[in-house]
């Protein structure tokens, strides 16, 4: 019983990279990067170089990677 709760508090995708430069790629073939910030379940946040904190909706988000 207990495996299964500590599983279903486990973290997946990239909420790891957190505090890591990051680059998001919207559907629309735009592109955005900055340091991951925060990952609430519907959101994006991110920091951009000149210190600008940008919110990112997920759903307008076609994938995100690491260019550290």
């Amino acid at each position: 019983m207990s495996e299964e709760i500590k599983e279903e508090k486990r973290k997946y995708g990239f909420y790891h990279h957190k505090g890591k430069n990051v680059k998001i790629v919207f559907k629309d073939g735009k592109a955005i990067t900055g340091k991951l910030l925060f990952t609430p379940p519907y959101d994006i946040i991110i920091e951009k170089e000149d210190g600008r904190e940008i919110t990112i909706f997920k759903h307008a988000v076609k994938y995100v990677y690491v260019i550290d």
